[in-house]
């Protein structure tokens, strides 16, 4: 019965452990019809020359911890019949800063999802990915977001940023670098990003009373067939 008892007891805590999302900013949802910029860097050249990433600057809504999990969705134009295979991100205190978080994520049909071809010939992805932090960020800082090196698997350096608000950006500052070089002001508002920081759900006291009955109930058949 004691197993049968710590068992139960696991299934509880299972059952009553949630998340939620705290967003940390959000530049805008996808719009994905009127304007993108290429963020295909020294490593994906795009098709017609172009070696270029884009930043980002933002002021955190929230404030994190260090190891704290960070979800980052963004809008990723590419030429139609391809599909997104991975993308480099910088988080910093400074346009294109990686003194928060770097890396590389590798982007498939769980994590860029589809949503359509445009006028222009590109198809949208709605591209959702996790990462964490090595250092913390402070609600109220300014922070930069950069993306870079998007790939597919044909190396086709066709990829682009979304820019929402019906092409003309959000609130966010953009720079853009190429070459290494940032060349300051992209001339529009942000790209289309939100950052968002899961959060544990604390279930209503009702409710845990409610399921811990049922457990209770459910423990009482169990040992009664276990006697029989």
């Amino acid at each position: 019965m004691r197993t049968i008892s710590l068992s139960l007891l696991t299934i509880l805590c299972l059952a009553l452990t949630g998340f939620a999302q705290t967003t940390t900013f959000s530049e805008g949802p996808i719009d994905g019809n009127d304007n993108a910029f290429f963020i295909t860097g020294p490593n994906n050249p795009n098709f017609v020359g172009y070696v270029q990433d884009i930043s980002n600057g933002f002021v955190a809504q929230a404030s994190s911890s260090r190891g704290t999990a960070i979800d980052l969705e963004f809008g990723e134009w590419i030429a139609n019949g391809f599909t997104p295979s991975s993308i480099g991100y910088e988080l910093g205190t400074a346009a294109f800063g990686t003194d928060v978080s770097v890396g590389t994520v590798a982007l498939d049909s769980r994590n860029s999802h589809f949503l359509f071809t445009n006028a222009d010939g590109y198809d949208v992805y709605d591209v959702t990915t996790r990462f964490f932090l090595p250092t913390p960020m402070t609600a109220g800082n300014e922070y930069w977001l950069s993306l870079s090196n998007a790939s597919d698997a044909e190396n086709s350096g066709t990829e682009a940023w979304d820019i929402p608000n019906g092409g003309l950006g959000g609130p966010a500052t953009c720079n853009f670098r190429q070459s290494g070089t940032n060349f300051g002001d992209c001339g529009l508002g942000g790209e289309s990003f939100t950052l968002s920081t899961p959060q544990p759900i604390t279930p209503e006291p009702s409710s845990i009373l409610l399921f811990g009955s049922g457990i209770l109930g459910l423990a009482g058949i169990l040992r009664r067939k276990l006697k029989a």
